[in-house]
């Protein structure tokens, strides 16, 4: 359970279990249900699995609806939570074309977004890193599908992963009670199922429609429905209630990409390349979400609940490279305007075509009921984030001629580059060198759960309160398993290309003819060998109990209490000694945490609340991180390898915010928040270590790259966090339609990254912020909105010259909608109006790039239908 606003309010002797915002519960009983759905059409489906979504509480003002969660009703969730938390609603989501569920995150206060392939895909809450993070489905942990998280833990649940047309909303918890997992440093996102609203007795809400997308000029098919109904198996008896939803989205986007990496030599000037790449890439994602519940009230007093989701989607991604090697081999000459001239480099092409499969599971099962004045929640639920790769095919075609060429990089944005020994570096007759493998690989990570709550009233001189205590245990198992096959055949790079030269980057840059995917796939492969340094089989069981007293006394509202966590964990894995024999490592580790919160509310006035919150949390390893594994790549010189002595991060966080709220969801609000961390991880990179490695040329790495983690001890992160949204509904007919939305995060870490070296944390970004200005009136809404991401330090090198940034990015999306009728709606979305670019550099400069990357815009329409009563 995540929030439980009630649970404060005067006269209340228990908290609710389910909300009015998105589970459609009163009293204490469970009267949501959420999301699963096996649909045929809009109207006819296939139902199972669960209760109702967040704690809210209810307005005369707010009218029953079919499109559930408005903004009113997210800020009197945000209102009555004791504890510090925001809520993008279903409304807010739909206004705009954020078509999964990170994208939708990113507009929430004090959250920024990390894009992947052109979309959103981690976030990260208060300039923390994602895999610090907890994120559960209407109060179920959820586990990691796609395991390559930014900062290697493998522990961040992937948000692409989840269509926004499957969603009832979404929240961010970013201050912990002792009830909740204290899994979470940075906060808790807690994705809300669809539901029946309350007194509702059916809906339909259906929403079909199609785009563009201009770079790769391919098409994009969206729809989804949400069906759900009351019903008895007497007349006048609704003891059952059901709810679904399925969401589909097929795109098949482009990415237009130049990556480049530096000599680092100090013999030669900083901007000298080692190598540069030319990236075509396109890919074909098709995502999916089904989601329901069944909910039976056996009586008054208690009610049984089943409900699950599937959330995922297949990518077939199209890989075409062009890359020139060994640009600081041989330089020969470097002119006064940066032109550096080379006589031995390489040049390949490199093509992928590859199959990836993410699937986010979850079924749970549980119940309500009083013992007498004891109110009892027991729950069952199982959840599984997976990743698989039925194919991985890497092909490469090197033209064995040393080539003479001369190139410049003072345009960072367009490096460029012209042979001078007359060589065409797009005659595919050229590449004649041939190698190719099929490396599948698959990555699992589930977690079996039960939990049971009990509240029982619990006065305290006078004044009522609910004493609430409570066990839980999780059983997590995590699998990563991959192996190789090499291609045999071959030959030339003619025999699979065809069609005209690509010519892509805005025009930028010819890469030759495109590949033959087809015939690539064909050719014969030998049989697949296991990876041994691949493998993971990890166990991680989290056992704990806890204690919490919630009360009012007259204008104070208090929560607090204490969280005790016992894990036990085993982590097995595979490690290579220095003559390449590979020995299976296992790895126990136990240890017992205690977490005591307290969240205080201040009634100042009728509008105005303060807030004082303590609480502590955990974030344990990686299972990247700490694993055992070595993965040696011979041919690049990169040793990469686990720490198992990493120790887990904990944290105590302190909050201060006062919050003002104004008519029709209108909210003015300013935040403080400092985390203290302990045994903080970050990535390490070591570079020109001489590793021995029997497998290698000559018997030894020579300058190879190791790339690990390690714990940095202390650390910190502090920030204010503003907010303020406001519908002008005081202006003169039709400007009084105007309204704004804007938040802004500033965000100040440190902690020692390197021996000696204080720095920024990993993933902070100094500044944070969204601003929206809308209109609203009658059947017309328009939306205009802004987000920006500050440039940040994204990886830790071996010293500051080698650090990887992520720079700042600004994005302009455009949301409108027209109400053809009562039930009809006429919608019109541009997404990425600015063609945002994606950009890495070495160190923070932005002349040094080593990845930049654009999409081009998006561009959405289609019908809504909503039908209900």
């Amino acid at each position: 359970m995540i929030l439980s606003p009630d649970v404060l309010a005067p006269g209340r002797r228990w908290p609710l279990l389910h909300s009015l915002f998105l589970g459609g519960g009163v009293g204490m009983k469970i009267r949501g249900v959420q999301s699963r759905l096996l649909s045929s059409c809009a109207v006819a489906a296939i139902f199972f699995a669960g209760p109702a979504a967040a704690a809210t509480a209810t307005s005369d003002a707010v009218e029953t609806v079919v499109v559930t969660g408005s903004r009113i009703e997210a800020t009197a969730v945000k209102r009555d939570a004791p504890n510090v938390v925001d809520v993008q609603p279903l409304q807010e989501i739909r206004a705009l074309p954020d078509v999964n569920a990170a994208e939708a995150l990113g507009r929430v206060p004090g959250v920024s977004l990390e894009s992947d392939s052109g979309e959103g895909r981690f976030i990260n809450i208060r300039g923390m890193d994602a895999d610090l993070n907890g994120t559960t489905y209407d109060g179920v942990r959820l586990t990691a599908s796609n395991p390559s998280s930014p900062q290697g833990g493998g522990r961040a649940v992937a948000f692409d992963a989840f269509p926004s047309g499957i969603l009832g909303g979404i929240e961010v918890v970013k201050s912990l009670t002792p009830e909740m997992d204290a899994e979470g440093l940075g906060g808790v996102v807690n994705i809300l199922p669809r539901k029946i609203a309350s007194g509702q007795s059916w809906l339909v809400d259906a929403n079909i429609g199609t785009g563009l997308e201009p770079l790769r000029g391919t098409p994009i098919y969206q729809g989804d429905v949400t069906a759900g109904t009351r019903f008895g198996l007497t007349d006048g008896d609704e003891r059952f209630s059901v709810i679904g939803s399925y969401a589909y989205y097929d795109d098949q986007r482009g990415i237009d990409d130049v990556e480049e990496d530096y000599l680092n030599d100090p013999a030669f000037p900083p901007k000298t390349f080692d190598d540069l790449q030319m990236r075509y890439y396109k890919y074909h994602r098709t995502r999916q979400g089904f989601g329901g519940g069944l909910t039976f009230d056996v009586s008054d007093d208690t009610t049984i609940f089943v409900r699950g989701i599937h959330a995922g989607y297949t990518e077939l991604a199209f890989k075409h490279r062009l890359q020139l090697n060994g640009l600081g081999d041989s330089v020969t000459g470097i002119a006064p305007n940066g032109t550096i001239s080379v006589d031995t480099a390489a040049a390949r092409i490199a093509v992928t075509d590859s199959k990836e499969e993410v699937a986010n599971d979850l079924v749970e099962f549980g119940g309500h009921t009083m013992l007498g004045e004891v109110s009892a929640d027991l729950r069952g639920s199982w959840t599984r984030g997976s990743d698989h790769f039925p194919y991985s095919d890497s092909f490469t075609f090197k033209d064995t001629n040393d080539i003479a060429l001369d190139y410049n990089n003072r345009d960072s944005s367009h490096p460029s580059f012209a042979t001078t020994d007359g060589t065409d570096l797009t005659n595919s007759g050229n590449y004649t060198k041939f190698s190719g493998t099929n490396g599948p690989s698959s990555n699992s990570d589930q977690e079996w759960a039960g939990k049971g709550d009990f509240s029982l009233p619990l006065e305290f001189d006078g004044d009522e309160g609910v004493f609430k205590f409570g066990a839980s245990v999780r059983e997590r198992e995590r699998k990563a398993s991959a192996s190789s096959a090499d291609f045999t055949g071959g030959g030339s790079y003619a025999l699979f290309s065809h069609g005209p030269d690509r010519i892509y980057y805005n025009s930028a840059y010819n890469i030759g003819p495109s590949p033959d995917f087809g015939k690539l796939a064909a050719l014969p492969q030998d049989p697949q060998v296991v990876d041994p340094t691949a493998f993971e089989n990890d166990s991680e069981n989290v056992y704990a109990g806890y204690g919490q007293y919630s009360a009012t006394f007259g204008a104070l509202s208090m929560t607090g209490g204490v969280r005790v966590e016992a894990t036990e964990a085993t982590y097995r894995a595979n490690t290579v000694d220095d003559s390449g024999t590979v020995t299976p490592s296992i790895s126990d580790r136990s240890y017992t945490n205690v977490f005591p919160d307290l969240n205080l509310k201040y009634q100042l006035t009728d509008d105005v609340l303060l807030r004082a919150v303590y609480s502590t949390a955990i974030a344990r390893p990686g299972f990247n991180q700490i694993t055992a594994a070595v993965n040696v790549d011979v041919p690049d010189a990169i040793i990469s390898k686990g720490n198992p002595n990493l120790k887990p991060t904990t944290a105590n966080a302190f909050d201060l915010a006062a919050e003002y709220y104004m008519p029709d969801g209108g909210l003015a609000s300013i935040g403080l928040f400092w985390k203290l961390f302990d045994n903080y991880i970050v990535p390490t990179v070591q570079r020109n270590v001489d590793f021995p490695y029997a497998g290698a040329p000559g018997g030894v790495v020579l300058d190879a790259e190791i790339d690990s983690f390690q714990d940095i001890g202390s650390a910190h992160a502090e920030g204010i966090e503003l907010n303020y949204i406001q519908h002008f509904t005081f202006l003169p007919d039709p400007f009084d339609g105007l309204g704004f939305e804007g938040n802004l995060t500033l965000v100040g870490s440190g902690g020692q990254i390197r021996v000696g070296e204080h720095h920024t944390l990993p993933q902070t970004s100094p500044i944070n912020y969204n601003a929206a200005l809308f209109y609203e009136k009658g059947p017309l809404t328009l939306r205009i909105a802004a987000s920006s991401v500050s440039r940040n330090l994204w990886a830790v090198g071996g010293d500051d010259a080698t650090d990887l940034y992520s720079q700042s990015r600004f994005r302009l999306d455009f949301g409108g909608s027209y109400d053809v009728t009562d039930n009809l709606q006429f919608y019109l979305d541009v997404k990425n109006i600015s063609d945002t670019k994606l950009e890495f550099t070495q160190t923070p400069n932005r002349n040094f790039p080593v990845q930049r990357e654009f999409y081009g815009p998006t561009y959405l329409t289609g019908l809504r239908l909503s039908l209900g009563q």
